[in-house]
Formats: structure tokens, C-alpha cells, sequence
């Protein structure tokens, strides 16, 4: 449990590191790929319902804090997003690479649309359409075409880690 508790930790250290510091770099007409909903969305495909959430509400509060503007929203946001998709998850067929393609595209306009929703709420943004089509799709985009060499990275990591995870059942 403490192998699993300390290759988490530093992957969540190695995602928010390079989402601070790496994206700058591949961004393609001011969209910067969002690396942290990306491996959010691809651990929730991996693990259960309330693994999958806890570790959306942390790399979640990764995103707040690299962002700065209030703690604690894509906490929320990638909380809930990694929470239903853990819930789906034993129903799916993880092998397919279309399907965290799919769900990260999906997952990724939703958590900024509703990122969107509570700005526009508390600060007044006007125009939400120009928003969607020019941010948030895009965005969607590049990180659902980025969910493909992630996913298969983290599946990696969690079977590496479920092989020395067992419980000693008495006799």
C-alpha cells in the first residue's frame, strides 16, 4: 500500500510538473494541451469509483494551484467527472483506444463548460459562444488526441502496481 501511495503521489508530481512546465512548448494556436484532466480521465478508466475520484480531486487541486485564480473548482469539477467515470468503468472495454479518446474529449468540454458556466456566474462573461468554439473545442480536442500515448502509460503504471498489490487471506 505504501508503493502504491508513493508511485501515485509522484505521478501526480510528474503531471502537474509537466503541465507547468512542458506545455508551453506543443502549444498549437494558443490552445495548451490540459495534461492533468488528461491523466484524470485515463486513471478513472483504470481504477474504480472512489480511487478514480480521489484522484481526480487531487490532481484536480494540481490544476487550481498551477492556475491560481480560487482553490478548489477543478477539484470539484474533475471529482465528479472521474467519479461517473469510474462508475461506467467496469462496463467498458479499456482495450479499444477509441474509448479514452472518447471519454476524454467528452470529459474535458464538460469540466471546462462547466468551468465556464460558474465565471460566467460569479464574473459576468459575456460571450459564452465564442468561448466554446474558440477554447473549450479545440482544447477538447488536442487533449483527446493527446489521451492516446498518456492512457496506455498509466495502464502501465497500474498494472505494474496491481502486481504487487495482493491480500493474504487466512487459513
Amino acid at each position: 500500500m505504501k508503493k502504491r501511495a508513493l508511485a501515485l503521489s509522484a505521478l501526480i508530481y510528474a503531471f502537474c510538473l509537466a503541465q507547468s512546465s512542458l506545455t508551453g512548448y506543443v502549444e498549437i494556436m494558443g490552445i495548451r494541451p490540459n495534461l492533468l484532466i488528461v491523466a484524470a480521465i485515463c486513471i478513472a478508466l483504470c481504477r474504480k469509483d472512489m480511487e478514480s475520484a480521489f484522484m481526480g480531486l487531487l490532481l484536480g487541486f494540481g490544476l487550481d494551484i498551477l492556475i491560481g485564480h480560487a482553490l478548489g473548482w477543478y477539484a470539484i469539477l474533475l471529482f465528479l467527472a472521474c467519479f461517473g467515470i469510474g462508475m461506467v468503468n467496469p462496463k467498458l472495454y479499456k482495450e479499444n483506444f477509441i474509448i479514452p479518446v472518447f471519454f476524454v474529449f467528452f470529459s474535458t468540454a464538460a469540466v471546462e463548460l462547466m468551468y465556464c458556466f460558474i465565471h460566467y456566474f460569479l464574473k459576468g462573461y459575456q460571450d459564452m459562444v465564442f468561448v466554446l468554439m474558440a477554447l473549450i473545442l479545440p482544447e477538447s480536442l488536442y487533449n483527446a488526441v493527446l489521451a492516446i500515448p498518456v492512457y496506455p502509460l498509466i495502464v502501465r503504471i497500474h498494472k505494474r502496481l496491481d502486481k504487487f498489490d495482493y491480500i493474504h487471506a487466512r487459513i
